[in-house]
């Protein structure tokens, strides 16, 4: 105790230092679990039958699913920017699509190569009625809030971030706040670059352990501390 008393800074660092690695690893105990929950719904949904639904009729309870929509593309075209695939510089497509009366989703068609930033791609966007078959996902962290992306309108656009509200206040439809990640089958598609999930739970789970682990050491090494600061007050 008196060396405790004595060093009372390496104390009080050893406590921050414990509570900090104590709390990293719950913290990602619980990361493991709220991706574990989404695995299970991912592939509960994925196992399900292809289901066509309307515009109108699209919730929470339809993401993850495989579901086809009826409608239009827009003549407007998003190329979001710095997107990399295996090495190679590229972008994502991004064209909304009008499905039943002023709904709008946005589509991911995918990933291109794209390299010449004198000269974007030209993409052909199919002027007829379609049906897209693709996974409908949340919004992820490459549509955040900006307010650069609507000051002026250009088509095709490229952009660094894409604002789904300002996209919606411009057509002057609604947009809806999940995107139809389009199925590789369909004609429409390019490279498939989405994954659900990108790190699964039992990785959450280790580094839990690494953390734990490391608590461990630093009580050792704390408790080894003051075993020889007792022993050079006892000397």
């Amino acid at each position: 105790m008196n060396a405790v008393i004595s060093n009372w800074k390496p104390t009080v660092i050893f406590f921050c230092l414990f509570l900090m690695v104590l709390s990293l690893g719950i913290w990602q105990i619980d990361r493991g679990y709220n991706k574990k929950e989404l695995e299970n719904t991912f592939l509960e949904r994925q196992s399900q039958p292809v289901e066509e639904i309307k515009y109108n009729d699209i919730s929470a309870s339809d993401l993850y699913k495989n579901v086809v929509l009826e409608g239009k593309f827009l003549n407007q075209i998003f190329f979001l920017d710095n997107k990399i695939f295996d090495g190679k510089p590229g972008v994502k497509v991004f064209v909304p699509f009008e499905s039943g009366e002023n709904g709008l989703i946005m589509v991911s068609r995918g990933w291109i190569e794209f390299n010449d930033r004198n000269r974007l791609p030209s993409i052909d966007i199919e002027k007829n009625s379609l049906k897209l078959q693709g996974i409908l996902r949340p919004e992820s962290q490459d549509f955040v809030l900006t307010n650069e992306v609507m000051k002026e309108i250009k088509n095709p656009m490229l952009v660094q971030t894409i604002n789904l509200k300002e996209i919606s206040d411009y057509l002057g439809k609604p947009l809806s706040p999940y995107i139809l990640e389009l199925s590789e089958l369909s004609n429409s598609a390019f490279i498939k670059t989405w994954q659900p999930i990108n790190l699964s739970s039992y990785r959450h789970f280790g580094y839990a352990v690494q953390w734990f682990g490391l608590g461990l050491v630093l009580i050792v090494g704390y408790l080894f501390f003051l075993r020889k600061g007792d022993a050079k007050e006892n000397e």
